[in-house]
């Protein structure tokens, strides 16, 4: 006799194939119970639970009533029965292949997976009635199943069946529609289908969905795999920067054969010059090519928009796109270098001996271009500009490849992309006069073709003569015919897009700009992307073409300011909350209540807030100006300032100087003093930072002057605190102690424990540089006791180290030894790396000076390393001259 339990699906035994009849209500829980649990002990106090669902009567009652259920069950089966009693239980003893439970867990873990998932009939024992079962045993099962069949999908995936999959992935997707690992499936078998453009439509669906419903980001299996599908073939942790290739890009054969015999010549950096008139096609080509040879660039792909010819925006500065790529490749903060020269040194030096392909899109000129050329032999740079850079063909070796306006040829493929052979086909005169109209443009004959593939009923001959009726020049004509297609709140989008000044925008920042559901702008983004009216160059983030803003910003629309004040608010606002968490000390900047429209980006995580400003970081530097252009004086000062602590720790003073003039400017055209004092203090600081001590002097001067007539207490104790170390730091040692002095008595007027350590253990840095040992041995004592007592543990390094150099400064050299060594044991949270490397640097000074060179040059060889990680090359050279020397 043969019997089978079946448990995947309703609830079923079967003797020698024949079902057999199992009483309903409490013989099916007490069976169901026992099968999901095969060949384990099930307490009588659980079955109980069980059968009355979680409110049994009185105990003695339920036992009674239990042990009738097991009888009546056993009489149900017969000779099937499998119900076994045990000591104070029960449980249903079956074999392996008894049950389809036991069977279905066995294939699973043999990889048979798809045999496995053959045994679910449907929803477990789906004809017993048991809420708490339902609710208890069911669901773990349930996401096993789930498990078992992502592992099936990923061995078709293995196959190469993408294809096949895509059905049942979006049956599955819309199940389970915060899966991350079907999403994931999915995308990767709609690009094994020849499907990218809709595989990175489906992880922007799951990255919107997630945000919208969680508020959270994709996890990071989810987001590498994006990142492959925008730039594959890179090696991990390698940059992919590059946008996506133009979706109906056509043509151009020459030009890309061209560019590949220039990357092959063997120069040791090959430059190609791109140019051509506005909306021909210059960024297309480039990304084009950039795409089809990526995978001969492992070590990473850098592409930036210099924004040479963008009306509303500056070009890009050399050095912040330096910054930008050095971020690229992990050198942050402050082993960024503020000078230009040495900052493109570094970045020369990170590149070499790496294979880096490198896009320096809309150049403006070659002095722009020059710093940001890679040296190595294995990097190859593609520079699009409309300008024809004669002086780079001629002393750098760069090849020109000059881009034309597209043939009849090339114009009738494009047009055929987008609507087809036998549309085109059907009316080749039409054809030849929208071809002749556009130019040969390539901008003008996508929005134009988008136009007509938007309505499929609409003759082209009668688009040519809906152009030809506009009385205005024919690109704008173009931009005209499809704007008028668009619904009203799609096309009032369009015309607020043309306000930002910005390279582009998130969802989010468009969100606020327009003022609607985020869903409903999202929808209208993606129409816009779809008739070539703006693009989505990476997920959730939206272009627009320079001369499609401009013909944005020529509409009228009433609504503009209002909107330009939402974007505004959005940026402050989200800075504001990353501010928040990425520096423990800074002025109250009291915001604007935010509008109830606007949702900004809230962070608790600083890594996460420092990730979102620098993906926004040229929309924030564009916000601030547009805030300045709009006479929202208040916006612009405030951005600038909640700004400065991400530009502080990304170690980029020359941006917070140009920031905090425009910040000043406005304080100072809204009569705010507070706000005057602040942007006064932040340029001293920035200036001081770049070693421009006279400059900062004065400006420290007038910020403490407008802080002492409004009576702001922590910010005069913060301006005298820096202003004594700018006069230490240029030598005037007898001014800074004066003021560091009214620093630690402002500290303690203010009651600040952390603003008092700080101050002390500076002044006490600046009574060790006049040689007053003891006066410093007290400030740093006392500086100690306050940061032991507050618990103030990120104060400790550097308190602790001042101490060292105290002992060393007095000869105490195996004391200042045991310091620096207790510095250097600090936790990795409480040890910045600045702190670490001068901490080394000290104790092999101590060492020199006790006769040990060794152990001198152990800590110095340390010291080098991370000056080489901080990129600070200067110094690293000083280090390697000091081990050089004690080397001989």
């Amino acid at each position: 006799m043969n019997v089978e339990y079946r448990v995947l699906g309703p609830l079923e035994v079967l003797r020698d194939g024949v079902p057999v009849a199992v009483p309903a209500g409490r013989c099916r829980v007490l069976l169901a119970t026992l099968l999901l649990r095969p060949n384990r002990f099930v307490s009588v106090d659980e079955l109980v639970d069980r059968l009355w669902d979680g409110a049994p009567p009185t105990l003695d009652r339920a036992h009674k009533t239990l042990h009738e259920v097991v009888r009546r069950l056993r009489m149900a089966l017969g000779d099937a029965n499998r119900v076994r009693t045990a000591t104070g239980g029960y449980l249903a003893e079956v074999g392996e292949d008894d049950l389809d439970l036991t069977r279905f867990r066995r294939l699973a873990a043999e990889g048979e997976f798809a045999a496995a998932l053959a045994h679910w009939r449907g929803g477990v024992a789906s004809n017993v009635d048991s809420p708490h079962l339902h609710r208890e045993d069911v669901p773990p099962l349930v996401e096993e199943r789930l498990v078992v069949h992502g592992r099936r999908i990923d061995a078709d995936l293995a196959c190469g069946r993408g294809a096949e999959l895509v059905d049942e992935l979006r049956e599955l997707t819309a199940q389970h529609p915060l899966r991350e690992g079907f999403w994931a499936q999915l995308v990767q078998a709609l690009h094994q289908a020849g499907r990218s453009r809709e595989a990175l439509a489906a992880y922007e669906q799951i990255r919107a969905h997630l945000d919208d419903e969680l508020g959270v980001e994709p996890g990071r299996p989810l987001r590498d795999l994006h990142a492959r599908l925008l730039d594959p073939g890179s090696r991990p942790g390698a940059p992919r920067g590059l946008p996506a290739v133009a979706e109906h890009f056509t043509g151009r054969d020459a030009e890309l054969a061209r560019l590949t015999e220039a990357a092959e010549a063997g120069a040791a950096v090959v430059i190609t010059a791109i140019d051509g008139t506005a909306g021909i096609g210059k960024t297309a080509l480039a990304v084009k090519w950039a795409h089809s040879v990526a995978d001969r660039f492992p070590d990473g792909r850098l592409y930036a928009d210099l924004r040479g010819f963008d009306p509303s925006a500056d070009p890009a500065s050399p050095a912040e796109v330096l910054a930008a790529f050095l971020g690229a490749f992990g050198v942050t903060g402050g082993r960024v270098p503020a000078d230009l020269p040495e900052r493109a040194a570094l970045y020369r030096s990170v590149l070499a001996g790496r294979r880096v392909l490198v896009v320096l899109d809309n150049a403006r000129d070659v002095e722009q271009v020059r710093p940001l050329l890679p040296a190595g032999p294995g990097c190859v740079a593609v520079i699009t500009s409309r300008n024809r850079f004669t002086g780079l063909v001629v002393r750098e070796g760069a090849v020109p490849v000059t881009l034309g306006l597209l043939g009849d040829d090339e114009a009738v493929a494009l047009l055929t992309t987008h609507l087809g052979a036998a549309r085109v086909a059907a009316e080749p005169d039409a054809v030849a006069d929208l071809v002749a109209f556009c130019g040969g443009l390539p901008l003008a004959l996508a929005v134009t073709a988008s136009r007509a593939a938007d309505d499929p009923g609409l003759t082209l001959r009668a688009l040519v003569d809906e152009l030809a009726a506009r009385p205005m020049p024919h690109v704008e004509a173009v931009f005209a015919a499809s704007c008028s297609r668009l619904d009203p709140a799609t096309a009032r989008l369009f015309r607020l897009l043309g306000a930002t000044t910005g390279p582009d925008v998130s969802l989010d920042a468009a969100t606020a700009l327009d003022g609607r559901r985020r869903a409903e702008v999202h929808r209208s983004l993606q129409t816009l992307a779809r008739m070539h009216l703006g693009t989505e160059h990476t997920p959730g983030r939206y272009a627009s073409h320079d001369l499609l803003r401009a013909y944005a910003r020529s509409l009228p629309e009433d609504e503009r300011p209002a909107a330009v004040r939402r974007l505004l608010e959005f940026y402050l606002h989200s800075v504001d909350s990353a501010d928040g968490v990425l520096r423990r000390s800074r002025s109250d900047v009291a915001l604007s209540p935010l509008p109830g429209d606007v949702r900004p980006v809230l962070f608790d995580d600083p890594a996460v807030a420092a990730a979102w400003c620098e993906t926004e970081h040229e929309n924030l530097l564009a916000a601030v100006r547009l805030a300045g252009d709009h006479g929202l004086h208040q916006h612009a000062w405030q951005l600038a300032t909640v700004m400065f602590g991400y530009l502080y720790l990304r170690g980029r003073p020359s941006e917070r100087i140009e920031l905090t003039h425009v910040a000043l400017a406005a304080a100072r055209a809204s009569g705010d003093r507070y706000a005057e004092g602040v942007t006064l203090h932040s340029l001293a600081n920035a200036l001081s930072a770049l070693g421009d001590f006279t400059a900062a002097d004065g400006h420290y001067a007038e910020a403490l002057r407008v802080r002492e007539e409004i009576g702001h207490l922590h910010g005069i104790a913060v301006t005298l605190d820096q202003w004594a170390i700018n006069h230490a730091l240029s030598g005037d040692l007898a001014q800074a102690k004066v003021l560091h002095e009214r620093a630690v008595a402002k500290r303690v007027e203010q009651g600040s424990p952390s603003g008092l350590a700080i101050a002390l253990n500076n002044y006490s840095m600046t009574l060790l540089a006049l040689e007053d040992f003891d006066a410093a041995l007290a400030a740093n004592d006392e500086a100690r006791a306050v940061v032991e007592e507050a618990g103030m543990t990120d104060l400790v390094a550097s308190t602790l180290d001042t101490r060292g150099l105290l002992h060393l400064e007095r000869g105490h050299l195996d004391e200042a030894v045991g310091v620096f060594r207790r510095v250097l044991a600090l936790p990795a949270d409480q040890l910045p790396d600045a702190i670490r490397v001068v901490t080394l640097e000290n104790l092999a000074e101590a060492h020199v000076r006790a006769g040990r060179a060794k152990d001198a040059l152990v800590a110095l060889e340390e010291a080098l390393r991370v000056r080489e990680d901080l990129g600070n090359e200067k110094v690293a050279e000083q280090l390697r001259a000091r081990i050089a020397e004690l080397e001989g």
